[in-house]
């Protein structure tokens, strides 16, 4: 069976060497008493409210689901506290703040048992100390069916303070059809969503006080995208998945997946990373962390090519320039938004040598200003029909007539 979480590396007998930097033993050491202490605490929490009748009843918080050849990944969180749902239209600075709050403030439940059902399959998971899940459900070819997006259902069992009925809930799982003819792997941050990264304040500021209606998706992105889904035949049936990577935190999982709908880009799984001061989280788990979700992407699905979308602003370029190395021509090409189009500027120069170093693998990465010049650059790669791109180019100058304030 298949596992969503890279394997960690079982360390071998090795020969005696010289012991490692102070400096990194004592970060090694503090990091551990951190983590330490912050399970003592949030155990010591339970314990308070359990002496004082204030338990917590486990609730579900599921993330989009995705089939493998031979399985099925479900994910979550089991909170006591999952993210309410806003009001986009409504809601003000002081309550987009108050979602925030409650987002990074989660009450996670460890220990909770629970079942997954889809298509005929059905197995079983506990969520671990911080309140995660993974659930991988054995695919049955002759039982499951053959929609691009189905539903999975998952439900709390054995458990005092809630039912199987009352914690039932459902996640979409995204299957892809054996006509594929590649996927998309895609940053988040400043490659669909405009989130400043590169800057922290404007970054803080729209990642607090906004919500996913205030949040600017890139000019001309929902359409490339769904030309890139429907490959070249809009009115189609959904054909080629994306998947978007990110170095933020699962705690934004719903604001990403709100996002997405509100700004009609197509749907796909989230792969974030877990927001906690345990060594293999704060220290192993920032940009880095997209590397191995895309190794993992391009593992499970080894007979399908890819097209990798990231930024220049933060490390995509050198990220994907290492997948290029490790997959060669799986990768029929690498676009690289330019977060500074205006300028040439040390990020361009940062590009400039991991496109060299990607072309020496044999796959092309393009420095590309908007939506516009990818279709161009992808419809020439047969990527993209002709027909996608006058629709392409009126969606993001329209986008961008938005964004003057000229609509």
């Amino acid at each position: 069976m298949e596992s969503f979480q890279p394997l960690r590396p079982h360390h071998a007998f090795m020969p005696r060497s010289a012991p490692p930097p102070i400096h990194d033993s004592l970060r090694h050491w503090l990091t551990r008493t951190a983590a330490m202490a912050d399970d003592v605490a949030d155990s010591a929490i339970r314990r308070i409210r359990h002496r004082w009748g204030q338990g917590v009843t486990p609730q579900i918080q599921a993330y989009t689901g995705f089939a493998t050849a031979e399985t099925i990944h479900l994910r979550g969180r089991i909170l006591a506290n999952p993210p309410l749902n806003p009001d986009f239209h409504n809601d003000r600075w002081w309550q987009n703040l108050k979602h925030s709050w409650r987002r990074f403030a989660s009450d996670e439940v460890p220990g909770v048992r629970l079942e997954g059902f889809f298509a005929g399959s059905t197995s079983r998971t506990i969520s671990d100390s911080e309140g995660y899940f993974q659930l991988d459900l054995p695919r049955k070819d002759c039982e499951t069916t053959s929609e691009f997006w189905s539903l999975a259902h998952l439900a709390i069992v054995d458990d005092e303070r809630i039912s199987p009925f009352d914690s039932l809930t459902t996640c979409d799982v995204l299957q892809t059809p054996v006509e594929a003819k590649y996927a998309v792997v895609s940053d988040v941050d400043d490659t669909i969503l405009r989130t400043g990264a590169t800057d922290i304040a404007t970054m803080a500021k729209l990642t607090f006080f906004g919500n996913a209606r205030t949040r600017a998706p890139l000019e001309g992105v929902a359409s490339l995208y769904e030309w890139m889904q429907h490959d070249g035949t809009p009115f189609g049936p959904p054909l080629n998945p994306i998947f978007y990577v990110s170095s933020s935190p699962w705690n934004l999982s719903d604001l990403l997946e709100d996002f997405l709908q509100n700004n009609a880009i197509p749907q796909g799984p989230l792969f974030l990373r877990d927001l906690g001061i345990d060594e293999d989280k704060f220290i192993k788990q920032g940009h880095d962390r997209k590397l191995e979700q895309t190794r993992f992407l391009m593992n499970a699905f080894p007979d399908l090519p890819f097209v990798l979308v990231g930024d220049s602003g933060q490390e995509d370029a050198r990220l994907y320039a290492t997948a290029a190395a490790e997959f060669g021509d799986r990768i029929q090409a690498i676009f690289i938004r330019d977060i500074d189009p205006g300028a040439f500027s040390n990020h361009d120069e940062t590009v400039d040598r991991f496109a060299r170093q990607s072309l020496a693998s044999g796959v092309p990465m393009h420095l590309v200003k908007d939506s516009i010049e990818v279709s161009v650059i992808a419809e020439r790669l047969g990527l993209l029909s002709k027909a996608a791109l006058p629709a392409i180019a009126a969606a993001t100058k329209r986008d961008q007539n938005r964004k003057d304030g000229l609509l």
